[in-house]
């Protein structure tokens, strides 16, 4: 026990509200201070965490829910349904994740203080998946917090967590403590589930903006983790005694997000020119700079997801093909309006794929504004659909392809398709995987004759530990408890 942890992170978190945001940096901070109903065992699976368990019955229709008796909030609250029933509602409402879940749900009781209700019109293969995916997640938080926040993200930060929220100073840092009161699980820790032990004292979240700081500072003992290195550094990182390599693989994939709703990729025939026009290995060479952190593949889903990733359906990935680009622009009708590209710094690859890809797109006749933005600013602009064309992000590993944020119709970029949609209500009430596998690779096949997004390629991350720090497990979900400082 004991000891302060400072982690060198990308940037600022857009908000700590983890209801009201997709950034993967707020759900990296904020899941030491909330927890959900379930979370995820070490083979992705659900498994519960704030609940006791569960029971499903009227044919897969209602999930009745037991709580954990005697977990406490931070302001020293014992959670109970009353707490539970806003939160979710709250997270319906603003949640990506929580919107595509909640379609399907007919409605949401408090049985008793320790028995929550979930009501579904349809069985669903998706339902505790979602009540336990780390992002944009289905946070727990006091009544009284969710009630003062309304239909606005929440404004005071208290969860069941191992740690306390203490403070938030912009530019600097945000700062958590252990929470002595913490009602741990009894079981083993299994993947994100099972016992958790806040070790350290107090951890420091610093936004870092640049690579080269973050790794410098790890050399130096000034951060104890710093995420997002550079894959070219790989071979620095190794050859240092003082430091620990942790490779995420898999970890997302590499995106530019056309924006459906309005403006010039609200045309079909111009984002097919732009999908057409582009050669994958130069840009995710110059995004990952080493080979081993990146791989060339245009399904929607990971090899390492089993059934979940297929080649069929992808027609239209990694194309190289200008003249078709710029047949497809002529039969759209483009006379050379700038393309308004956001990207930002801030994660070096999103700035790297979009100088390539908008030099590869002016090859083929466009014309590309590219707008280099900080990455709170670029999750805050992306909601308005006047003020861009495409943005740079990524998409983390999302273990039910049916809430995935990739494909949702709700979610910046508004990719929404009628059959598509259909689909993907198919997807999340199916449980077969073989069935699930058919309607993924329908979606695959909507995906790239629609440039539902461009996926560049999969890529693996590279953050960087001091030997000291002891206990980490790198993956998908960055997380600090069951980690401890050597003396």
């Amino acid at each position: 026990m004991g000891g302060v942890l400072k982690a060198g992170l990308i940037g600022e978190a857009p908000t700590l509200d983890l209801h009201s945001t997709t950034a993967v940096i707020t759900q990296q901070i904020t899941w030491h201070i909330y927890e959900m109903l379930y979370t995820y065992d070490k083979n992705l699976a659900p498994i519960p965490m704030l609940a006791e368990g569960h029971v499903i019955g009227d044919n897969g229709r209602r999930y009745t829910i037991t709580l954990r008796k005697g977990v406490r909030f931070h302001n020293g609250k014992e959670m109970t349904s009353a707490d539970v029933v806003p939160s979710l509602q709250h997270w319906a409402k603003l949640s990506t994740t929580g919107k595509a879940v909640w379609k399907s749900v007919e409605a949401i009781e408090a049985k008793d203080p320790y028995t929550v209700v979930i009501y579904l019109k349809e069985p669903s293969g998706s339902l505790l998946y979602a009540l336990g995916s780390p992002n944009n997640g289905g946070a727990i938080y006091p009544k009284e917090v969710v009630a003062a926040a309304g239909d606005a993200p929440v404004k005071e930060y208290i969860g069941t967590g191992p740690y306390r929220f203490v403070e938030h100073k912009p530019d600097r840092h945000v700062k958590i403590a252990r929470f002595k009161e913490y009602s741990a699980r009894s079981e083993a820790p299994n993947g994100y589930g099972g016992k958790r032990t806040a070790y350290i004292d107090e951890i420091y979240f610093i936004p870092v903006p640049e690579a080269s700081v973050r790794l410098a500072g790890s050399e130096t003992g000034e951060y104890h983790f710093a995420q997002q290195l550079r894959q070219d550094q790989f071979d620095r990182v190794k050859a240092q005694p003082a430091l620990e390599a942790q490779t995420a693989k898999p970890y997302g994939w590499i995106t530019a997000v056309p924006n459906h709703k309005e403006g010039l990729m609200a045309n079909r025939k111009i984002r097919q020119a732009f999908q057409a026009a582009l050669e994958m290995e130069p840009i995710l060479a110059a995004a990952i700079g080493n080979k081993a952190f990146y791989r060339l593949d245009g399904a929607l889903f990971y090899p390492e997801q089993g059934l979940m990733h297929s080649q069929t359906g992808v027609t239209g990935y990694n194309q190289k093909n200008k003249a078709k680009a710029r047949q497809l622009l002529k039969e759209a009708g483009y006379t050379g309006q700038p393309v308004r590209w956001i990207t930002t710094k801030e994660y070096e690859w999103m700035y790297n794929t979009a100088l390539v890809a908008s030099q590869q797109m002016e090859d083929a006749g466009f014309k590309v504004d590219l707008q280099v933005v900080d990455w709170a600013t670029l999750v805050q602009r992306r909601g308005k659909p006047e003020l861009y064309d495409v943005f740079s992000t990524g998409f983390s590993l999302n273990p039910d392809p049916a809430i995935a944020t990739s494909i949702q119709c709700n979610w910046p970029g508004w990719w929404c398709h009628e059959e598509k949609e259909k689909l993907l209500a198919d997807l999340a009430r199916e449980t077969d995987a073989k069935k699930r596998r058919v309607i993924i690779e329908k979606i695959q096949a909507i995906f790239y004759e629609d440039v539902g997004r461009i996926k560049f390629g999969d890529y693996f991350q590279l953050d960087v530990t001091r030997k000291e720090v002891r206990g980490f497990k790198p993956g998908p979900y960055l997380y600090f408890w069951n980690v401890w400082l050597a003396k």
